[in-house]
């Protein structure tokens, strides 16, 4: 046996299909027999609207629920981890006890060696019980045993797990830390397929960032729901869009998606437009000549060609309105001013000589890990803390606007929804409020409902509307997003891109931090590190930092900084000659990049609408009746299996390379 057909017989042993999978719940055809084939090594991201059925699809695949129709192929021995999105009922034993559960039959071996030299101790030299210890004892080091608890550890550790959790009760930890714990175990269980839903909800930034790590180099396959947009962005290498109960699948990352899908929608608006234009001839045709003899034959072919025309359907319009924030009253220039400031609860301090600067217009991530005291100063810039030394200044005309989870404390329990929100709103939002409400998930008859009622994310996302609809122009605010799915995701990106004030964000979603801000300040041992531009730059700067390099932000690196741009701008004419020619020599790569990147589209794209093709006929019965023919598509479907992977890879090299070529223009 070659090399290639091994490597085309592993993947077969360790490919999951779905055939003809459908789903009904109360009359309601949720999944409408949605094929997949989910290749080894693969990383793809489930997505699609709220209540599309991508829950549904992971519980299905995991055995939680049955399928109303159609079979699922997996291999005998095929191990499925699934991190659900609900909290898991997990109360009984130690964090580290339930990391290590992951891996069952190193469990069972070592629990097994445990009653053997119980049983030596009582029944010293007996030869049939040395002799299990000893198979127990190698099979334990095969499977890795001695290093599992190091293992474990490791994985807690990144989950952000301190040492002293790790004999801590489960008890004793809220749901989210069990959620972490559960990861852990699934983690250590190493399946063949990892089922992700929502894996990000109970992750702070510097946990994400170690789990996305970790991730990219596991060796089994995974399918991914998720909001974070960056966490698909970094990890997914295809798409699969699940819409109206049928599968889709686009080969790249989440950005390609959102470039094919809008190309493809333009497509697909063109093509009804010229369906729709040759309708209308054709029907004004059997109109003019309905009525005429000599015209029968003409009249009845045309409209058979209309029953026969099949009509192409446009995708559902966005759901979301988009809307737009503007500044009640334009600040002076300096918005705000903070020097010399310290702050703390207790002994230790939290924020220590802190100097910032922020101008008016700009857009401003907040980063750090948790607990590093991000809150603590967006409520000293808000004004409800004050710090125990230095200046916090606002600047002239500057009105603040703060959201934060703890402000649903703030709304009054006996107004209605649209009543809270009209309280705070500019008069310019008055007219729009019912419109606006729809992008926050209150419609119809909602909106009516007190207060009291609703529930905590619903109260949130009240607190937020209020905040972007008052009449401020600097906005202050902590994890907007939490509440949120990703179609309002976007129109509240639309708006604060459009927002002509000032802005400050703590978020966790990445994705939203990069697509807003063009300054990141990561808050760090109680002291600001600056960063110019957007998140993913801020990423590669502090991965290449050196410690002697990275200064803290004060008046004195400020002045450092202005005379290092002076002695920039004093150029010698041979040094702008060497600029030029240095220019043109990236201008050249770029554009071959360009014209490469094209080429692996157009071939990625051509291999990925084969591959669908084949995997239905491979899923058709029919089609094993001519073996013939069946070899060749199982064969032409394992070459493309392999060439796939290769051009995705090419693209996402090309890419990056792309990225670093546009960082190095002026």
């Amino acid at each position: 046996m070659t090399s290639h057909d091994k490597f085309a017989l592993h993947n077969e042993l360790n490919m999951l299909q779905l055939q003809n999978i459908s789903y009904t719940i109360a009359g309601l055809d949720l999944l409408k027999e949605v094929h997949w084939i989910v290749n080894p090594q693969k990383r793809v991201a489930l997505i699609g609207p709220n209540g599309a059925g991508k829950t549904t699809l992971l519980r299905i695949i995991a055995g939680e629920l049955e399928a109303s129709a159609g079979v699922i192929i997996k291999p005998k021995v095929y191990r499925i981890g699934y991190l659900p999105q609900e909290e898991i009922a997990l109360e009984k034993g130690t964090v580290l006890g339930t990391a290590l559960e992951g891996h069952t039959e190193i469990m069972q071996i070592e629990e097994e060696m445990d009653s053997i030299h119980t049983q030596l101790e009582n029944e010293a030299g007996h030869r049939r019980l040395l002799e299990r210890l000893g198979v127990m004892e190698t099979r334990y080091h095969l499977l890795g045993g001695y290093d599992l608890e190091a293992l474990a550890k490791k994985i807690l550790i990144g989950l952000g797990f301190k040492l002293q959790d790790f004999h801590r009760p489960l008890s004793d930890l809220s749901g989210g830390w069990r959620m972490r714990a559960y990861l852990a175990r699934l983690l250590i269980q190493q399946p063949d397929l990892l089922l992700l839903d929502e894996p990000t909800n109970h992750l702070d930034l510097e946990s994400l960032e170690w789990i996305e790590s970790y991730l990219r180099n596991f060796s089994g396959s995974m399918i991914i729901v998720s909001h974070d947009r960056f966490f698909i962005d970094r990890l997914a290498q295809e798409i699969a869009e699940l819409r109206h109960g049928r599968l889709k699948h686009y080969s790249g990352n989440y950005r390609f998606y959102e470039e094919k899908k809008a190309l493809e929608e333009e497509q697909l608006l063109k093509k009804w437009e010229e369906q729709r234009e040759e309708r209308q001839r054709i029907q004004r045709f059997i109109d003019r000549f309905r009525y005429k003899n000599t015209k029968a034959a003409q009249v009845q072919s045309r409209i058979k060609m209309l029953e026969k025309m099949e009509a192409i359907e446009l995708p559902d319009p966005p759901r979301t309105i988009h809307f737009k924030i503007k500044a009640d009253t334009v600040s002076f220039k300096e918005v705000l001013s903070i020097r010399e400031m310290y702050f703390r609860y207790e002994a230790e301090w939290v924020l220590q000589d802190v100097h910032l600067d922020v101008f008016r217009g700009e857009k401003i991530a907040l980063v750090g890990v948790n607990g590093a005291g991000k809150t603590t100063l967006t409520r000293l810039i808000s004004g409800e803390l004050a710090p125990q030394k230095g200046t916090i200044r606002p600047g002239e005309r500057v009105h603040v606007g703060y959201y934060a989870q703890h402000q649903i404390n703030a709304l009054n329990l006996d107004h209605t929804i649209l009543a809270e929100v009209e309280t705070s709103a500019a008069r310019v939002f008055h007219p729009k409020l019912r419109d606006i409400l729809g992008v926050f998930h209150f419609s119809g008859d909602d909106i009516q409902k007190p207060i009291k009622v609703l529930s905590g994310g619903e109260k949130a996302r009240v607190s937020l509307a209020k905040i972007l609809l008052s009449p401020c122009n600097f906005l202050i605010m902590d994890e907007p997003t939490n509440h949120l799915d990703l179609s309002s995701k976007e129109a509240l990106e639309k708006a604060l891109l459009d927002y002509d004030g000032t802005l400050l964000l703590i978020s966790h979603d990445r994705y939203f931090l990069d697509k807003l801000v063009t300054r990141v300040i990561e808050l760090d041992g109680g002291h600001l590190r600056e960063y110019a531009g957007n998140y993913s730059f801020y990423l590669e700067k502090r991965a290449s930092r050196d410690n002697a390099e990275t200064q803290v932000i004060s008046p004195k690196t400020i002045k450092e900084s202005d005379a290092s741009v002076e002695v920039r701008s004093r150029k010698s004419k041979e040094q702008k000659q060497k600029e030029a020619l240095a220019r043109q020599a990236v201008s050249k790569e770029r554009n071959q990049l360009q014209k490469r990147i094209a080429h692996l589209e157009e071939e990625i794209d051509h291999l990925e609408k084969r591959k669908g093709i084949l995997e239905q006929r491979l899923a058709d019965p029919d089609t094993y009746k001519d073996a013939r023919k069946a070899i060749e598509f199982k064969k032409e479907y394992e070459e493309i299996s392999i060439r796939l992977p290769d051009l995705e890879k090419q693209w996402e090299q090309c890419h990056l390379r792309m990225e670093t070529i546009l960082q190095s223009l002026p």
